[in-house]
């Protein structure tokens, strides 16, 4: 995928030749046809365990983010380029990093799993305990290490990927209050929630937000 930079060919929707075109957001990019493999070269790449396990780590990722689509484009929009999108970013740095493997089985383990990634100073001494009105999140105020700030404020996330649910809150409390309350009714749920913590920091000239890594603190 290429951005197209000529003017003569920035209108053009479709297929040209052996190129795509197509528009996101406005902007013409780009890509080269998938060149047609033989019959031979087809049950090769079926056979290949390589490749099995590559197509079986990929689905299983789509399959994990699945309910995750909306806190990933605020917890990942510092790695948006073009057309990759924070889920995009999200989806590729979970393929290379959070898998754990056991001779020939693999598995996604949450706590490699990160729901933000980014610079800013991240939580400290931080826990998440189930209540009554939902999911208490304590950490330390480490405001003034690093590009840790006061005001930052924390970026709350629980998963339940067998239910393909999360519950969030973007822009919470700020550092410095050490705790925020992430309302939700439990009832029965069905599988295991983990929970997350991350932080944001307002660049007040682009009014965009600048995250940490997301930590994670268990199941709750």
């Amino acid at each position: 995928m290429a951005r197209v930079s000529n003017s003569s060919l920035e209108g053009l929707n479709g297929n040209m030749g052996d190129m795509v075109y197509y528009k996101i957001n406005g902007v013409t990019y780009t890509r080269r046809k998938p060149r047609k493999r033989s019959n031979a070269e087809k049950k090769k790449m079926k056979t290949s365990s390589i490749n099995e396990r590559s197509q079986g780590m990929f689905t299983m990722v789509q399959q994990y983010l699945k309910g995750l689509s909306l806190p990933l484009r605020f917890g990942f929009q510092g790695e948006v380029k073009g057309a990759r999108h924070g889920y995009h970013a999200c989806s590729s740095y979970t393929r290379l990093n959070c898998f754990a493997l056991d001779g020939q089985a693999y598995r996604i383990d949450p706590a490699l799993f990160k729901v933000s990634i980014g610079t800013l100073m991240g939580a400290e001494d931080a826990e998440a305990i189930r209540t009554d009105e939902g999911v208490l999140f304590t950490w330390r105020d480490n405001s003034g290490t690093s590009s840790a700030k006061e005001g930052d404020q924390a970026f709350l996330v629980i998963h339940n990927p067998t239910k393909e649910a999360a519950v969030w809150k973007e822009v919470g409390n700020y550092r410095k209050n050490g705790q925020d309350l992430l309302n939700h009714t439990f009832g029965n749920p069905e599988g295991e929630w983990h929970a997350y913590l991350a932080f944001s920091q307002e660049n007040q000239r682009s009014k965009k937000r600048k995250l940490s890594n997301s930590i994670y603190l268990g199941m709750v």
